[in-house]
């Protein structure tokens, strides 16, 4: 049995993952965006998504730089960035999403999932990166599946798939269809 957050999860050593945590959140603590951080806690963390969040101020009293950083590259398989008109006026904010997204040059592993919660300016760093918009009241009755499976569920699949051993030459094309056959041809 292991005890996390002050929730006690039954597991094996064979189940345990890679890392820690699903998510870090990445957010500015002062204003509104505490408000939607506890909500996205109370949504994500319960059935039935239950993932397992690191939230600064929460799980980690301290403002230190380099705990956040080895947090975010060796206990967290993503980050979800909360983005308000509020989020420039975190500095610890703003150095945990550089540091995220220098560990995934182009965002091509899908590292860092930025979530607007309200109509803001995007960070440079995040201008080529596809934004969930919770603002956005026609989107929001989907909004948190959207956040699990586009983003999250395939990590737990993939670390899945890398614990039994499956790597890129063990998967053959599948050429039986006409259709791919003539598209991979060669002229």
């Amino acid at each position: 049995m292991v005890i996390r957050l002050g929730r006690s999860v039954d597991t094996t050593q064979s189940e345990m993952t890679l890392m820690d945590y699903d998510a870090f959140v990445i957010y500015n603590p002062v204003g509104d965006d505490l408000h939607f951080v506890k909500l996205l806690v109370s949504v994500m963390e319960a059935p039935p998504y239950s993932l397992r969040l690191f939230v600064p101020w929460r799980d980690h009293a301290r403002e230190d730089h380099y705990v956040s950083a080895d947090l975010i590259q060796n206990k967290c398989r993503k980050c979800i960035v909360v983005l308000s008109n509020n989020f420039a006026n975190s500095e610890m904010a703003e150095f945990q999403l550089k540091y995220a997204t220098s560990l995934s040059p182009a965002n091509l592993q899908n590292r860092v999932v930025p979530v607007c919660i309200e109509k803001c300016d995007i960070p440079e760093v995040l201008r080529f990166t596809c934004t969930l918009q919770y603002y956005k009241t026609d989107t929001r009755p989907w909004f948190w599946q959207r956040l699990y499976k586009a983003f999250l569920k395939h990590d737990r699949e993939a670390d899945q798939q890398v614990k039994e051993g499956v790597n890129l030459p063990d998967i053959i094309l599948d050429t039986s269809c006409r259709k791919i056959k003539h598209h991979w041809s060669v002229t």
